[in-house]
Order: structure tokens, then C-alpha cells, then sequence
């Protein structure tokens, strides 16, 4: 089975369409969706109308999407008023399909999630030596997949040491190790934070035992124009421009 793991749309139209287009050719059995699907970006109700008519797919709840629902959000003055406008133009039927979504996935010795695997309520980000070590230990499983932070980062777990492959190239390819616990990190769809513009995501083949590692390009300026026309902070059209 080859699974497309993605996270972070945040309401961005052309990333979500050009990241179909590009799994279109890749044999995608399945889908599932780390979370963040709205947030920042000026379509919430297109992303979700695509989401909603995508097959074989299965969505976790991200930060912003239970912020859109009235969860509390620890946020800067920018990012609450994305969720506010974003709560003003959610159709009901979308605001439904986040109220839906579930807080983790677990597959056998494979879990998934927004965030974290031991709070994910709480949104801690995966990032630093004591939350990877936190969530290798109270996790227990194998593989571990996760967005949230916006940077694609394979981890692997050698006795007390990490291995790390941050950022990896388009078309890298991490084989799953036989005796090591690892950490996938898809990066994100709409929002890049690692320097480059592209989206990314990955591909779980569970047949080949890997993980592929993939970016695609968009119109990211069509994106930053819909958000200066829509009245969203303009930093968010500006951090398409530099994926940071």
C-alpha cells in the first residue's frame, strides 16, 4: 500500500490542487491528513470541499482547525484574526467535517498525528532533543508520523543517539529500519517553513518498507494575492515568497 501523509494546507487552494495533481501520478492507495487544513490562508471552504470529495483519505486534527471550532489558542494578534475571519466563512457543512476529524490514528505499530503523540491536545511541537525523546518514549510505537512543524525531517533512533535528515531533497527515499524506532515528519502543503517555496509531502510504501520524501511546485503568488485581497495579515502572503 503506498500512503500520501500531508499536513499544513492552511486554506491554501493551489498547494492542495498541486499536490493532488502531483500524487495522481504516484499510485496513492490512501490518504491521510496530519491536520491544519484551514488557518492563514484565504480558502477555507475550497480546501475542504476537495478534502471532503478525496477518496480512501482520513483527517487528524490539527491546532488551527480546533481553534476554528472554539478550542483556546495560544496565538499572536495576526493569527487570531486568521481564525476569526476563517470562522465568519466556514459553511457549516465544513465547519462538520473538522468537528469530525480525530486527534491520532494508530495502525498496528504505526501511529499519526498533528503534533505530539503524548499531548496532542496541548500542540507541542516535535522539534527539540527533549520532545523527540519524549515522544520516542511514550509513543511505543514504531513509526511515528507528524506535521506541525512546517519542516519535512526524517528521524531515526539509534540506542541514545538521533540520526537526522532535515529538509530532504525531492524524491529522497528513507528505508525503514528493522531494529530502529524512526520519526516522519511530512512538512507541510501551504505553508512551507524551511527555506523552500514548494509544498511537501511524503509517501509511506508499506509493501517496499520506505518513505519517499516529495515537494511540488505552485502559484504561490496567486496565493499572496488572494490573501492581500481578502484582508488576511499580509505577512502571511509574504511568507509564501521565502518558505520561512
Amino acid at each position: 500500500m503506498r500512503v500520501a501523509v500531508f499536513s499544513d494546507i492552511h486554506a491554501n487552494l493551489e498547494a492542495l490542487r498541486a499536490f493532488l495533481r502531483h500524487c495522481s501520478d504516484r499510485k496513492i492507495d490512501r490518504y491521510i491528513c496530519l491536520g491544519d487544513v484551514v488557518g492563514y490562508g484565504p480558502d477555507p471552504n475550497g480546501c475542504i470541499d476537495l478534502l471532503r470529495n478525496l477518496s480512501h483519505a482520513v483527517f487528524i486534527l490539527g491546532n488551527h482547525d480546533a481553534a476554528v471550532l472554539g478550542a483556546p489558542m495560544r496565538a499572536g494578534a495576526a493569527t487570531r484574526k486568521a481564525i476569526s475571519w476563517t470562522k465568519k466563512r466556514l459553511f457549516d457543512e465544513n465547519y462538520f467535517f473538522l468537528k469530525e476529524m480525530s486527534d491520532t490514528i494508530r495502525w498496528n505499530d504505526t501511529f499519526f498525528c498533528h503534533s505530539n503523540p503524548y499531548r496532542p491536545r496541548n500542540w507541542y511541537y516535535v522539534s527539540e532533543k527533549s520532545s523527540i525523546s519524549k515522544s520516542f518514549a511514550r509513543s511505543k510505537t514504531k513509526l511515528l508520523f507528524l506535521g506541525h512543524t512546517h519542516v519535512p525531517v526524517a528521524i531515526t533512533r539509534r540506542n541514545f543517539f538521533c540520526v537526522y535528515i532535515r529538509s530532504p531533497r525531492n524524491g529522497t527515499v528513507v528505508p525503514m529500519s528493522p531494529l530502529n524506532r524512526q520519526i516522519f515528519n511530512c512538512g507541510s502543503v501551504g505553508q512551507p517553513r524551511d527555506g523552500d517555496v514548494r509544498g511537501a509531502y511524503l509517501i509511506y510504501d508499506t509493501d517496499r518498507n520506505v518513505v519517499e520524501f516529495y515537494r511540488f511546485d505552485y502559484d504561490f503568488h496567486r496565493t499572496k494575492e488572494k490573501i492581500l485581497s481578502s484582508g488576511l495579515p499580509e505577512e502571511f502572503g509574504k511568507r509564501l515568497m521565502t518558505g520561512r
